[in-house]
C-alpha cells in the first residue's frame, strides 16, 4: 500500500519541495496551499493521482475539516503529518520602533502555533489509522529558549517557542499511542521568508528532512529500538529547548 503524508503550506519554498521529494519517493502527496498552488502544476502533470492540491487555510476550522473530509474520501489512513505552513510578518526593527497594533502577533501566533495544533486535531483520526503515526512540525532554532540569541523578531520567536511546547505535549499525549513527534528546524533557507541571502536551498533542507522522517521508522521500530531527540535540525542534531 502507498503511504501517504499532508503537507500544509505547500504552495511554495520549503512545503512545495517537501511534496516533491515524497512525490519522488513514491508517496500519495497531499499538498495543502492558501492562496496559490499554482508552483505546484509541475508535479500535477508529472505525478497526476499521486498528488492532490488542497485549499487548506490553517487558522480556519471549516477549511481545515474540509480538507480532512476530502482526504478520507480519498484514502483509509495517513501515514505522515508535516505541519510546514508559517509566517514572518514583522519588520525586523527594535522595540521602540516596533508597530504592535497592527495585528502582527496574533496573526503569527494563529499561523505557526495554533493552525498546526488545529490541523493536528482535525487529521488525528486519519492519523490514528496509519501504521507510521508520525507528526513533524517545522520549527525554527529561533524557538529555542536555551539558544535564544536574537533581541527583537518577537512574534516569530515566540511562536515558535509555543510550536515547541506543543510538539512536547503532543509527544507526551500521543506517544503512548504508537505516535512519533517531532519539531525540526529546517535551516536558514533562501525563500521568500528567508531571502536571498540565506544559506541553504529548499530542496536541499527538503531532501534531508524526508531522510529524518524516514529514520524516524528505522530508529524506532528496528531491532535496537531507541528514543530519538524530539526537537533537531534537518539533519537531525539535537537542539535545545
Amino acid at each position: 500500500m502507498t503511504d501517504t503524508v499532508l503537507i500544509t503550506g505547500a504552495g511554495k519554498g520549503l512545503g512545495r519541495s517537501l511534496a516533491g521529494r515524497f512525490l519522488a519517493a513514491g508517496y500519495r502527496v497531499f499538498a495543502g496551499f492558501y492562496q496559490t498552488g499554482s508552483l505546484l502544476q509541475k508535479y500535477q502533470e508529472e505525478y497526476g493521482t499521486f498528488l492532490t492540491v488542497l485549499p487548506l487555510d490553517v487558522t480556519d476550522i471549516n477549511s481545515v475539516r474540509a480538507a480532512a473530509q476530502r482526504v478520507s474520501r480519498e484514502v483509509p489512513a495517513l501515514e505522515i503529518l508535516i505541519n510546514n505552513a508559517g509566517v514572518h510578518l514583522e519588520d525586523n526593527v527594535p522595540l521602540p520602533e516596533l508597530n504592535l497594533a497592527d495585528g502582527h502577533l496574533q496573526k503569527t501566533m494563529e499561523v505557526n502555533a495554533f493552525g498546526p495544533l488545529l490541523v493536528t486535531q482535525q487529521f488525528l483520526p486519519l492519523l490514528e489509522k496509519g501504521r507510521r503515526k508520525i507528526i513533524v512540525n517545522i520549527s525554527s532554532e529561533a524557538g529555542s529558549i536555551g539558544d535564544c540569541w536574537r533581541t527583537q523578531e518577537f512574534a516569530y520567536c515566540m511562536s515558535k517557542a509555543a510550536l515547541n511546547m506543543q510538539t512536547r505535549i503532543l509527544h507526551n499525549y500521543l506517544g503512548p499511542r504508537g505516535f512519533r513527534i517531532k519539531a525540526v528546524h529546517p535551516g536558514w533557507l533562501r525563500t521568500d521568508m528567508g531571502g536571498k541571502e540565506a544559506t541553504l536551498d529548499p530542496d536541499e533542507s527538503a531532501a534531508m528532512i524526508r531522510e529524518l522522517i524516514e529514520r524516524i521508522t528505522r530508529e524506532e521500530d528496528g531491532p535496537e529500538k531507541t528514543s530519538p531527540p524530539l526537537f533537531v535540525d534537518y539533519q537531525g542534531r539535537e537542539l535545545r529547548w
